[in-house]
């Protein structure tokens, strides 16, 4: 289970669980453990006040042996109602008066030399200090045997004046107390925890499976999806639920499935069209040879069915070029030759490479160039590329006698080139489609019969590598015009001197 994703996040609650309920449960126990110590703590001072009061009286009325019976029967009484232990200790460490005390704790004391019971020798390098409430424990070993924990107050009294000669009493009072509430707490604390933490881990890991087969399930489909994928399938879509980071998910999966399809797509047709580009001009070049050498075509013809299949030849390489080209481009291979050019001159050398075609349809060609010059950074040979496809596209779908605009004009910190026909224009459905691969607008236009549908797909890619922009504006019957940007570069000193 462990190594699915429902696996991991169900380990990693349990974890979670137990380190929080263990930790809470741990503080818990020493909270409690120094609330009850602090009010045992409080009781005992109270005990400690009455003691120190008792024997201020008994040392100021002191009478003979009844007065200290009387004294030590009020202590005993005092320290069975309290559940204490009270010892009197004068300065010197002897205990003077005792009440109350477990005998294995009085084994455990020492007695001097006068027959007292004396504190032990740490008591003498380690005392409780006089601004110390209290000491928990078991007082330097003394109350070990008894398997109980206790909490002992310390008092210091100085009882002065004392009649008939004024003397002065010092010493400590100490009073102890054991703990029994501490142990059942101690171990009703584990148990309590237990049983609360074994409530809220079931609600817990209820809402987990829940929640967690929710957020897994999408994965479970994109997984299934993805192996229909991988065998060509690409209908499957995932079911989008709620605005999270998975919804974000399966949303960007539906979109990557749908680029994916599309790039099928249009490999089955870049397929369908390379081969009939290819089968094409292969089948005339297949005839006419065959003709030759079969004597069908007479030798007075042959010279002309031979042009037809140089010609055939010629185009197919072109194509083959162009698609080396759009893969070089595409896959980033190409390095662009940055320069600094006119690119005005560019438009201009650009029209005298068409003229014939020009000629030709007696086309009225017009450069409206904002300046006389106007300079760019790019890579003129891949630019002048452009400019002929762009320029070659207009002639090729403008009608005889029909006008050709060339625009270069500066756009903020670029260059704007725009190629404009009053040819029949690009439907609105076909437009997004114009700079892809192979496509021929030939269903609604009827006029390119030479063309393969590469030359704008290879002026998109260089444009693009040179991170600028370029897009087409077309109406239906009303023509069609051409658009791109290139940085624009300050003129060059050897055109200020001019």
């Amino acid at each position: 289970m462990g190594k699915t994703l429902f696996g991991k996040i169900l380990s990693i609650l349990v974890v979670v669980l137990v380190v929080c309920f263990s930790v809470t449960g741990v503080m818990l126990g020493i909270g409690l453990k120094r609330l009850s110590v602090d009010q045992k703590a409080e009781q005992l001072q109270i005990v400690g006040e009455k003691t120190e009061q008792a024997l201020d009286y008994f040392l100021r009325q002191m009478n003979g042996l009844s007065d200290a019976q009387l004294f030590t029967n009020y202590l005993e009484s005092l320290a069975e109602n309290s559940g204490s232990a009270i010892w009197v200790v004068r300065a010197d460490g002897s205990i003077i008066f005792y009440c109350n005390t477990p005998a294995s704790v009085l084994k455990n004391l020492e007695k001097n030399s006068q027959g007292w019971y004396c504190l032990p020798e740490k008591w003498w390098d380690q005392p409780i200090e006089p601004g110390t409430e209290y000491q928990s424990g078991d007082f330097y070993g003394l109350f070990r045997n008894t398997g109980e924990e206790w909490v002992t107050v310390s008092r210091n009294f100085s009882i002065k004046g004392i009649p008939p000669f004024g003397l002065t009493a010092e010493g400590v009072i100490l009073v102890h107390s054991k703990l029994p509430t501490m142990q059942n707490t101690k171990y009703s604390i584990p148990r309590i925890f237990i049983v609360a933490g074994g409530f809220g881990s079931v609600v817990a890991l209820l809402l987990v499976f829940i929640l967690t087969r929710r957020m897994v399930k999408p994965l479970t489909e994109m997984r299934l999806a993805a192996r229909n994928i991988a065998s060509g399938d690409f209908s499957k879509r995932i079911t989008i639920r709620g605005e999270d980071e998975i919804a974000e998910l399966s949303r960007s999966f539906n979109s990557m499935v749908d680029a994916l399809e599309n790039l099928e797509n249009t490999r089955r047709e870049f397929l369908s069209n390379i081969s009939h580009e290819l089968r094409t001009p292969l089948t005339t070049i297949k005839g006419f040879i065959e003709g030759i050498l079969d004597g069908v075509i007479p030798p007075e013809n042959q010279n002309t069915y031979l042009s037809i299949v140089r010609d055939e030849v010629r185009r197919m390489g072109k194509l083959v070029n162009d698609i080396l080209d759009l893969a070089r481009l595409q896959a980033g291979d190409s390095k662009l030759n940055m320069t600094v050019f006119d690119i005005n001159e560019t438009v201009r050398r650009c029209v005298i490479s068409l003229q014939q075609m020009f000629v030709e349809k007696d086309l009225k060609f017009r450069a409206e160039f904002e300046t006389e010059r106007l300079f760019v950074k790019a890579d003129a040979d891949a630019i002048q590329r452009v400019l002929l496809n762009l320029l070659h596209n207009a002639v090729k779908f403008t009608p005889e006698g029909g006008n050709i605009i060339v625009r270069t004009f500066t756009n903020h910190d670029a260059v704007q080139v725009e190629v404009e026909d009053n040819g029949p224009g690009i439907p609105k459905e076909e437009l997004p489609h114009v700079f892809e691969r192979f496509y021929k607008a030939d269903k609604s236009r009827g006029l390119d019969k030479t063309g393969v549908g590469l030359g704008l797909a290879i002026a998109k890619n260089i444009i693009v590598s040179h991170h600028e922009t370029i897009r087409v504006e077309s109406e239906e019957g009303k023509g069609a015009k051409f658009i791109f940007t290139l940085r624009k570069a300050d003129v060059p000193e050897k055109y200020k001197l001019q």
